[in-house]
């Protein structure tokens, strides 16, 4: 049995901005949901003292779908990595970790 291309390298960024502009902020969507665990993960790693994680103010549902669309509009040459590049990129900009 052959799987697809596009099922072996998953959702690119530009496949997951669409899927979260046709969700438009909602905060139990798919969209927010994934970025949520995407943030809590990185959370737990800016926690734990790695800069490559997020830190500062807490976030909540619903903000985390806007945050990642307005950074993709930003960035649409990033839209051909996977999802979870851009997802990273756009949370670590919003909620960055300061290295002293």
């Amino acid at each position: 049995m052959s799987i697809p291309v596009a099922a072996q390298v998953g959702e690119t960024g530009n496949q997951f901005y669409a899927r979260c502009q046709a969700e438009a902020g909602k905060a139990d969507g798919q969209c927010d949901t994934y970025i949520q665990g995407v943030a809590d993960t990185l959370a737990a790693f800016g926690k734990g003292g790695n800069a490559n994680g997020i830190c500062g103010r807490g976030y909540n549902r619903g903000q985390l779908s806007r945050i990642y669309l307005t950074w993709a509009r930003r960035n649409r040459t990033t839209g051909s990595l996977p999802r979870l590049a851009g997802v990273t990129f756009a949370l670590r900009e919003a909620f960055p970790c300061r290295v002293n």
